[in-house]
């Protein structure tokens, strides 16, 4: 073995929930395992980090015990959640008109909307856990963007004003290019209740951060870490696969796991090359490209949340008040290059047009559309995902596997389906190895 080569029995590429929890799988049953990380830290599209004195969470942060592979591991881990309160006062835009009220009477135009878009998924998706068991009637469905499934509903303007903006923020992209079954996965994970949804999307944190849940998964079992070694190979040869990274190293082992976002996928070559129905998948990528900008913020010291369709960042909550009267507010936009934390002139018009009288203090956002190793935000599939690629991109390709929250599913996009592809993954490279 030449001194730029190692071995292991299973190496990881990817080191979010979905790479930890495949990596600590491996391990549990005996594997050696080896995890290459390119970032310089864990947990890939979540971030706990520091800003003005609170841990924030850049990327996915919300929980819940709907989500069955989290609150597994949250209970295995001991790890405490917090609730936080719901809005004193909601707006919202028809047009160029803000109206208010309270959430109570915005949450029921809303769903209005929501039920009309809805209808039919509990045909669609009986068992929301396996996404292909009724295609065939899914399939009208995925074929939509949410843009399509929007007109053919019969709305006033009120109704689907308030329904585009919330959609909106759940997409995190536009319209037009998200795929329909992501608001009918969602639904249906939700217990098919819109209260549920926004509640299991929105209100439940874990108290010392995601960070303190990677953490538990990774020190449950001993494997080895390498962070800042970006992987630009994976090569299956011998019976074995070897791993290269861009700093030149290689890694051999039994197999691999390819546990990185679909939209990073394409700056990986894979020898041979992933099959064609794969590689569609690839090109195809996944539509959320927007922003989760925090705002701290000065004006009325009431608890706030701002809906406006079309917006830089148009859903803007309040997370926490603060006893100087000021407040840190967490806002959605659906596209990142809309949005500059670092222009503050900028944001401050951008702040009075959804939620006026409001003097922003600071702002900050992780660009995640220009991170090469995210290229985007949580899973929103686009059209035909689920009629053509679902299920291929879970195949094995020989010593390889491909895995991550992207892949799930169940909980596609937040960390309850990141631990459900890691399991699988574990387990599957456990017995190959």
């Amino acid at each position: 073995m030449s001194a730029r080569e190692d071995a292991h029995d299973v190496i990881i590429v990817g080191g979010g929930f979905a790479g930890v929890t495949a990596a600590r799988e491996a391990a549990l049953r005996g594997r050696s395992v080896l995890l290459l990380e390119a970032r310089d830290r864990l947990g890939g599209r979540t971030w706990t980090a520091p800003w003005k004195g609170m841990a924030i969470e850049y990327g996915g942060g919300w929980v819940h015990w709907h989500q069955p592979h989290t609150w597994s591991e949250i209970t295995r881990a001991g790890l405490a959640v917090q609730l936080s309160a719901a809005a004193h006062e909601a707006g919202w835009y028809v047009g160029e008109e803000r109206r208010a009220g309270t959430i109570d009477e915005r949450d029921a135009i809303a769903r209005r909307g929501w039920d009309q878009f809805v209808r039919g998924v509990e045909e669609a998706l009986p068992n929301p856990h396996d996404p292909l068991l009724a295609i065939e009637r899914l399939a009208r469905f995925d074929r939509l963007t949410i843009a399509e499934r929007l007109d053919q509903l019969s709305l006033d303007d009120e109704e689907r004003s308030v329904l585009e903006a919330e959609l909106e923020s759940l997409a995190n992209a536009p319209l037009g290019d998200a795929g329909a079954v992501s608001v009918l996965r969602w639904h249906a994970l939700s217990g098919y209740s819109l209260a549920l949804a926004q509640y299991a999307g929105g209100r439940v944190t874990l108290a010392g951060g995601t960070r303190s849940l990677l953490e538990a998964i990774a020190s449950a079992a001993p494997f080895s870490t390498r962070l800042a070694t970006p992987v630009v190979a994976v090569k299956q040869l011998g019976g074995g696969v070897k791993v290269h990274t861009r700093d030149g190293e290689i890694h051999r082992g039994s197999c691999a796991v390819v546990a990185v976002p679909l939209n990073t996928l394409g700056a990986i070559e894979f020898a041979p090359a992933l099959s064609g129905r794969k590689q569609e998948a690839i090109t195809l990528g996944q539509s959320s490209r927007g922003i989760k900008l925090f705002v701290h913020a000065r004006g009325e010291p009431q608890l706030q949340n701002a809906i406006r369709p079309g917006h830089p960042f148009g859903y803007l909550g309040t997370e926490s008040l603060s006893d100087d009267g000021t407040q840190l507010m967490i806002g959605f936009g659906l596209d990142a290059s809309r949005c500059n934390a670092g222009d503050l002139a900028a944001v401050q018009r951008q702040l009075d047009a959804i939620l006026p009288s409001y003097e922003l203090l600071e702002a900050t956002a992780h660009d995640w559309l220009a991170d090469e190793f995210s290229r985007g935000t949580w899973a929103i599939h686009r059209p035909g995902w689920y009629e053509h690629h679902h299920a291929q991109m879970q195949l094995p390709e020989g010593r390889v596997l491909l895995a991550g929250s992207d892949l799930a599913n169940g909980w596609a996009g937040f960390i309850d389906g990141a631990i459900e592809s890691g399991l699988r993954a574990g387990a599957w490279a456990s017995a190959l190895a």
